[in-house]
């Protein structure tokens, strides 16, 4: 059963309880109460942090009042009763509600952004565990952000996104360091390329970007390989592993040609090993490929004889 059926589940049967509550024992002389004093009972109730209790009584003026003015407040501490008990699940569900019901509250704003908040304090704290409504929290939080710019709840909006994001950002990148880990490095790219797209500025985005590139040394794909040092060197050029990112880059750029060479593809080789030499002059490997492409030219040149002596 999915997690939103358990929610639904659980909130039908807290209003049945509720119902049951309200209409027998000692709990019966609250259907004689006005909406006012049900509130003004349930708001005392509320900040004496007894918040079972407040949610009784707000959740008999949204049964049994709904067209009074203050429905939707009763409405709105209703949920922040259940907010205030830790009872995020819940919470959120009436927040939503809110939401829903009475677009034109005045806590319309707060209602949408708690909501967002409902899902991220609900969320298991370990970035192993299900991070489904963490997803959740972040797409709504982005959207607070865009539809209310002007709210004094953007900058706690933009800290829990940041927080939020950095935990989905530890989560892809883990599962890339445990597929790298068995040598699955497939797998494991897929996953830094997820931290590399979309959490580029989190604290792991530099990780996934340096080690992508190590994997596509090992996998021999040394272009892409280049690509990926350079790219961090140049993004990220104060990071501690910016000069063995130059190094790896020239690593990757020489060995280019090396695997061209090995081959036998020699005009892929010549190219490779001459663009290495223009654009690392100073590297310990420019005499390695300038002998290389001796090599290359004394390979043509046997290759052009052969030909002409065949002719």
């Amino acid at each position: 059963m999915s997690s939103l059926k358990s929610k639904k589940l659980l909130i039908l049967a807290i209003e049945l309880i509720m119902l049951v509550l309200i209409g027998c024992g000692g709990t019966a002389k609250l259907t004689d109460k006005t909406a006012r004093e049900l509130f003004e009972m349930g708001k005392k109730a509320f900040d004496d942090k007894q918040y079972v209790r407040a949610t009784e009584l707000f959740q008999t003026i949204v049964f049994n009042h709904g067209g009074e003015t203050l429905v939707d407040t009763a409405q709105y501490y209703l949920a922040l009763s259940y907010y205030s008990n830790s009872d995020y699940a819940v919470a959120g569900v009436e927040f939503n509600r809110l939401a829903t019901n009475y677009p034109s509250s005045v806590y319309f704003e707060n209602a949408i952004y708690l909501r967002a908040v409902c899902f991220f304090k609900g969320t298991p704290g370990h970035y192993g565990l299900d991070q489904t409504d963490l997803q959740k929290a972040i797409d709504q939080f982005e959207d607070f952000i865009v539809d209310f710019p002007e709210s004094e709840l953007v900058s706690d909006a933009q800290a829990f996104l940041k927080v939020a994001r950095t935990r989905m950002a530890k989560k892809y990148y883990e599962n890339a360091v445990v597929y790298r880990r068995i040598g699955a490095y497939l797998a494991a790219q897929k996953y830094y390329q997820i931290v590399i797209d979309d959490y580029t500025e989190s604290e792991y985005g530099p990780k996934a970007v340096f080690e992508n590139a190590e994997v596509n040394l090992k996998l021999g794909k040394f272009a892409e390989a280049r690509t990926g040092f350079e790219n961090f060197a140049n993004i990220f050029k104060n990071d501690k592993l910016v000069p063995k990112a130059i190094e790896l880059a020239h690593e990757a750029a020489f060995k280019n040609g090396v695997s061209a060479f090995n081959k036998g593809d020699l005009t892929m080789a010549k190219e490779r090993f001459e663009t290495f030499i223009k654009d690392f002059p100073n590297d310990d490997r420019v005499n390695d490929a300038k002998e290389y492409l001796s090599r290359i030219e004394e390979k043509q040149s046997l290759l052009t004889e052969d030909s002409h002596a065949e002719s």
